[in-house]
């Protein structure tokens, strides 16, 4: 049975009285949600480290990480204060709609979703190519076993196969979702513990081990596969002319765009504004601000000590130049990932195969919060009647938005096969990266001119707090509006992170552009449709939708 989404009567301003979605969520499941979506440690290890190393030599990550944590407090704050103030399903669509005006919200709203399902699509992806694949190899590897060798490297290259391996992502997602938010939470957070649990031990092994035997047993690995010789040294010096031997943070054009990369994954710790429909105390400031910085906070102090230990064993040259494009020397069947790295750190194949087998339950978790938002956005769109009334219907057993989910995830689907066919994994993640940058102008702007513009609404919110005597939000927004501004121009500046060159710039405004269009046309379509039958829907932004 489902909450029937008929048509509001009688002058009602909803499609019901209630949305229909039950607070089961709970600050646990929020930090889970907001770390694993941003910056889940062992995935973003095991591909982020690789690429902004052999994209910009030299690049010092622990450095690039570090801003990124300073870079991320205003944001964090200035989205802990707006969720606490409107705990409603849509996040910034409830915020920017009432503060500012429901085309903006749309707007915002729209570039968060594409966002998120940006993210999904990347995740399923990443299922196929950097934990399915790899893993098969890597086991194929371990116990000699060319069977897996060949199927693991099918599912990191024939496009057919990465497709299907991102497909069955998907379609186990949708079945989690559609079970229930509770069950997707329980989900989430086993399969976040059975991975950190895997990037822990990696951890461990790399603390107790050295460069030498590292070095020895890489070599002999290496022989097996047809190599001679030193392996290690012969990787270095295959890259030697690419690469940096030692990290420089105060080389700029290698750590700046190195933040990029870094924010790319953990500018996200503020997305459980998304959950504030379905978290348990979503009205207080201090939950939501403890929430996103342990989230925060986790992300970058793994991220740090992963990659100061794998330095510490395998050698920043090695690590540069082990992921360097053509690097012949590099003759072992399986990438030079993080996960499989580690596993060489140790004598033991039980351990190796616990570091390595345990990546593939990252992509779970890390899809849950990018699936999960863009289906309430459109359930929050459909509630306030911008699209059809379906959409905001509500399985009473599972208290999902069943059909939202459907269509949400149908899109994606779409999506990944565009992702496998047109793009590379970094361009793909620039576009999420600056959807995600049209959403938090729009809500920095909103969030600077709330005091003003809804007195009635900001008086009594829990984002009434000031310093020194100014609202908190007229400090933090305007920094919000700065750190995105600085994302913007390191695309621009660094063309490696996503366009290619310089002379793809209007690129970045085109694709920021068309986010704007497309929320417009959204809202503007809907208005139209909705007055052919009669009904004003501006008159419902004129107070909060019901919990």
């Amino acid at each position: 049975m489902s909450t029937p989404a008929t048509p509001a009567e009688g002058g009602q301003l909803f499609l019901r009285n209630s949305t229909g979605l039950v607070r089961e969520a709970s600050a646990f499941d929020a930090m889970i949600f907001n770390a694993v979506f941003s910056a889940p440690v062992g995935a973003t290890l095991a591909w982020g480290v690789f690429f902004a190393l052999s994209a910009f030599p030299g690049a010092d990550l622990v450095t690039a990480t570090l801003l990124s944590f300073v870079l991320n407090i205003p944001v964090i704050i200035m989205m802990a204060l707006m969720a606490s103030s409107m705990p409603r399903t849509g996040g910034d669509y409830v915020w920017v709609s009432r503060i500012l005006s429901p085309p903006a919200a749309l707007v915002s709203n729209f570039g968060a979703a594409f966002s998120g399902m940006i993210g999904a699509t990347f995740w399923a992806r990443y299922f196929a190519v950097f934990a399915l694949g790899p893993v098969l190899v890597s086991f194929g590897v371990i116990f000699h076993n060319t069977g897996l060798i060949a199927w693991g490297d099918r599912f990191q290259t024939d496009n057919a196969w990465i497709f299907l391996g991102g497909l069955f992502m998907i379609l186990l997602m949708t079945a989690i979702l559609i079970s229930g938010t509770k069950r997707t939470m329980r989900w989430q957070n086993v399969f976040w513990i059975i991975a950190s649990i895997g990037t822990f031990i990696a951890f461990i092994v790399l603390i107790f081990g050295n460069p030498t035997s590292f070095q020895s047993r890489f070599n002999a690995l290496s022989i097996k596969f047809g190599a001679t010789g030193n392996s290690y040294q012969k990787v270095i010096h295959a890259a030697r002319s690419t690469i940096a031997l030692h990290p420089n943070a105060g080389h700029m054009s290698s750590t700046l765009p190195a933040v990029f990369v870094i924010m790319t994954f953990m500018m996200w710790n503020w997305w459980s504004v998304y959950l504030s429909g379905e978290l348990k105390s979503a009205g207080n400031r201090n939950r939501h601000l403890k929430i996103m910085f342990t989230a925060l906070t986790w992300d970058v102090v793994f991220l740090v000590i992963g990659v100061l230990l794998i330095f510490k064993v395998a050698g920043y040259a090695f690590i540069s130049a082990a992921g360097a494009a053509g690097n012949t020397a590099y003759v072992i069947p399986t990438g030079p990932f993080y996960q499989f790295l580690s596993s060489l750190a140790t004598n033991s194949r039980t351990l190796g195969v616990l570091i390595v087998g345990s990546f593939i339950f990252w992509s779970l978790p890390a899809m849950v919060g990018n699936s999960f938002m863009p289906i309430r956005s459109v359930f929050a769109w459909a509630f306030d009647r911008l699209l059809p009334a379906r959409l905001a219907s509500v399985n009473d057993r599972t208290h999902t938005p069943i059909p939202a989910i459907l269509t949400v995830m149908g899109l994606i689907t779409v999506m990944l096969l565009w992702s496998v066919n047109g793009t590379s994994f970094q361009m793909w993640l620039a576009l999420g990266v600056l959807a995600g940058v049209v959403c938090v102008w729009i809500v920095a702007f909103a969030a600077f001119t709330f005091p003003k513009r809804r007195p009635d609404l900001y008086q009594a919110s829990p984002a009434n707090v000031s310093w020194f005597g100014i609202p908190v939000l007229k400090i933090v927004a305007p920094l919000s509006a700065l750190v995105m501004a600085f994302l913007v121009y390191d695309v621009l500046e660094y063309p490696a992170l996503a366009i290619q060159t310089h002379a793809h710039w209007w690129y970045v405004p085109g694709f920021m552009a068309a986010i704007v269009v497309v929320g417009l046309s959204i809202f503007y379509i809907a208005k139209a449709v909705r007055k052919s039958q009669g009904i004003n829907i501006d008159l419902v932004y004129r107070e909060l939708p019901p919990e």
